[in-house]
């Protein structure tokens, strides 16, 4: 998964590598391995709200209701 917005980027890809760069607090790498628990659930649940970000943009672009 990868998101841009406003100059700042996340790239998370699930089991392997996490990267965060903004221009405040630069770039952050981070191995899937390394984190805890609490971590990976909060990770997997920003790639939720991402992945409904995208459904609810297809819904707006395809006429639908948001």
């Amino acid at each position: 998964m990868q998101i841009r917005v406003n100059g700042a980027e996340l790239e998370m890809f699930k089991n392997c590598d996490v990267y965060v760069g903004s221009p405040g607090t630069g770039q952050t790498f981070k191995k899937w391995s390394e984190l805890d628990k609490g971590a990976i659930n909060a990770l997997e649940e920003i790639q939720l709200q991402a992945e409904s970000l995208i459904r609810r943009t297809e819904q707006i672009l395809l006429g639908g209701k948001a």
